[in-house]
């Protein structure tokens, strides 16, 4: 049946990425009452969710009949997308021992919520709210009467805000915050930046309210920059970072959101920046020993906290060499880069 449909009304990539978050949840090993619960809610909401939730089934099934390729006789994955596919129970496993997602649904009103590198958590506020909280991210939750806060200290977190037009729902990340009613939408507070990606709705992004400009990204901004306010359409990402103008862009939303899925995508990434990436989701980290080496330009899927698979993949396209220390995963060389048509 969902084969069946017409490209038209396939799901858009939002919900495609919300079903395949929730399909995994469903067939990991952290599998509860509540998170079936919140699936059977989720599937209420509308007949796109339910399209949306068959759809990524579908796939989930045809995934568990194909062979896994080993990584060796991938010859060209950097030219086509490293993709690899699992039983199911090779991805429960791999949820479980690389991203560590907990299907755990929390019930929260003022707390603060973290997690460790390498782990994901799904939480439930109390007024439906939903949010995802990536690796090694650290947020702070408060509700009072008048408004609905969440602060992002570190790290990134999806946000599926519930509707109540009454009750605003605000994210504050240093010194910006993300206003939303009923939309979803992303935010990444690295060091050194800030992303904001909408997923769908509406939101607008602002200096928070009495802001001293304590923040590096506040402080090396011009002026009329710190003061702006930023309204994003869906697919929109805006970009702060220091010494550099606001950078606003159209990522696939499929990568953005890949990390739901146990996934890290690359497009045409520098090494360095993938490395980076990649050394989120893991205690043993990836070093590139040639600073020429840095600038190769990479792209493909990988599973998030699998460094080892990554290394070798990247060594084994480009000509460099893999050293395995007690902490590190070292690509040695100045490697070569390989055209892509």
């Amino acid at each position: 049946m969902t084969s069946q449909l017409k490209k038209a009304d396939k799901p858009s990539p939002a919900l495609r990425a919300q079903a395949a978050a929730w399909v995994t949840r469903l067939h990991g090993p952290n599998r509860t009452e509540e998170v079936e619960d919140g699936l059977r809610r989720w599937l209420a909401e509308s007949p796109e969710h339910k399209a949306a939730f068959e759809l990524l089934t579908d796939t989930w099934e045809k995934s568990a009949r194909l062979r896994r390729r080993p990584i060796e006789r991938v010859a060209s994955w950097q030219k086509v997308g490293f993709r690899v596919s699992f039983s199911r129970a090779a991805i429960a496993t791999m949820t479980v021992a690389a991203v560590a997602v907990l299907g755990t649904i929390f019930y929260l009103h003022s707390d603060a919520v973290v997690t460790a590198v390498g782990e994901q958590r799904t939480l439930t506020l109390e007024d439906g709210t939903r949010v995802y909280l990536n690796t090694n991210s650290r947020a702070v939750v408060h509700y009072d009467k008048k408004l609905r806060q969440v602060n992002l200290e570190k790290g990134e977190a999806l946000f599926e805000v519930a509707k109540h037009p009454e009750w605003p729902f605000v994210v504050t990340a240093g010194d910006r915050q993300v206003t939303a009613l009923g939309t979803a939408f992303i935010v990444r507070r690295d060091e050194k930046d800030l992303a904001v990606t909408l997923v769908e709705g509406k939101i607008t992004v602002s200096p928070v309210r009495g802001a001293s400009g304590g923040s590096a990204v506040h402080q090396r901004t011009p002026e009329s920059v710190a003061a702006a306010v930023f309204t994003l359409s869906p697919g929109q990402r805006l970009t702060l970072a220091k010494s550099e103008p606001p950078k606003m862009d159209r990522p696939p939303l499929e990568r953005v959101t890949a990390w739901q899925r146990g996934q890290v995508a690359f497009d045409n990434t520098p090494l360095a920046d993938a490395v980076a990436e990649m050394n989120r989701y893991s205690a043993v980290r990836v070093v590139v020993e040639d600073p020429s080496a840095a600038t190769i330009r990479v792209s493909g899927i990988f599973r998030a906290g699998d460094s080892a698979n990554f290394a070798q993949a990247v060594a084994k396209s480009y000509r460099l060499e893999v050293r395995d220390q007690a902490d590190e995963v070292i690509l040695a060389g100045a490697g070569v880069q390989v055209e892509t048509p």
